[in-house]
């Protein structure tokens, strides 16, 4: 069997079934563990501490970023906010400092490599290295793929992946010595194609795709004191999507979002999926025939139909 890891038959066979048997055993633990934690008030639950801790948040000048903020803020942590608008910073420094909380903002583009390095650094000297990194900045334009300009879709892929790699490029070493965390804010855009989206959808793939890899990397290498909360959020209600109307459910409230953010992170979760009856629902995508599924994304949902009502204002906190 040359082109099979185990070349040997006797070898692949019997690891075969050993690795299936310690698979099934430990999946059966994972799900009752999950299944009873599920049943466990947050209240009960052992939650990090965050006191002191150095959480960065890119997007942090409005929208969940700022909410984001001022939540780390409550629990002691040192927020760092990173945004492109200098306006927006001060907003969220105001807003903290008015319940007596500090915060330290950086003007970012994230379109800008060469920018996020140089900040990273002069956030490890000036404040110290990050613990928490919150990439939930986004930017979304919404126009069919004939009218989108080439320049729109170069900064929409600028700033909602590659910028994650030189943040957590940024911070990653040190997350691997002393422990850290990382949240991907992707959204539901990733996990289903969205019209008028074929930018910000194929970044939020891009998204999941790069936070599962890292993770993937991470567990192999040992690396087990980093950990890592994927985010998938509906459309929230942060004027990033203003004038569309969902059929089905509501848009999501920024603070409730903010909220179940930092209550993943305070719980070291995998995975956040908001809401909770979306996780339910994608598999459909891929148990239903492709034209099925068309008609569920078009008639039933009325994908197409809402996105057409678009009036959104371009670069703000993701969602």
């Amino acid at each position: 069997m040359p082109d099979l890891l185990y070349e040997n038959r006797v070898e692949h066979i019997s690891t075969l079934l050993w690795d299936l048997l310690v698979f099934y055993v430990k999946s059966f633990l994972y799900i009752c563990e999950a299944f009873f934690l599920s049943l466990v008030p947050t209240k009960y639950r052992q939650l990090k501490d965050v006191k002191n801790q150095v959480v960065l948040i890119t997007g942090g000048g409005g929208g969940v970023g700022k909410l984001m903020s001022l939540n780390f803020a409550r629990l002691q942590a040192r927020v760092v906010i990173w945004d492109i608008n200098q306006e927006a910073i001060n907003t969220t420094i105001d807003l903290l400092e008015s319940e007596g909380y500090r915060c330290k903002g950086y003007v970012v583009d994230l379109a800008n490599r060469e920018k996020i390095t140089e900040t990273m650094k002069v956030v490890r000297q000036e404040i110290g290295p990050v613990h928490i990194l919150i990439n939930n900045a986004g930017t979304v334009c919404c126009k069919p793929l004939w009218d989108l300009p080439e320049k729109v879709i170069e900064n929409t892929y600028a700033v909602n992946i590659l910028s994650h790699y030189w943040t957590v490029k940024g911070c990653l070493d040190d997350m691997i010595e002393n422990g850290g965390h990382i949240v991907t804010v992707a959204s539901v855009a990733g996990m289903l194609g969205t019209y008028g989206c074929t930018d910000y959808s194929a970044t939020k793939f891009a998204c999941i795709g790069f936070h599962e890899a890292l993770y993937t990397e991470l567990r192999t290498h040992g690396h087990d004191r980093v950990n890592m909360t994927l985010v998938c959020p509906y459309y929230i209600n942060t004027g990033m999507f203003a004038g569309v109307r969902p059929r089905l459910m509501p848009m999501l409230e920024p603070q409730h979002v903010a909220d179940s953010i930092v209550s993943a992170v305070r719980k070291n979760e995998v995975n956040c999926v908001l809401p909770d009856s979306v996780r339910l629902m994608m598999p459909l995508k891929h148990w239903l025939p492709a034209k099925a599924s068309w008609e569920m994304m078009a008639r039933v949902m009325k994908g197409p139909n809402s996105m057409m009502l678009f009036k959104g204002r371009g670069r703000v906190a993701a969602g």
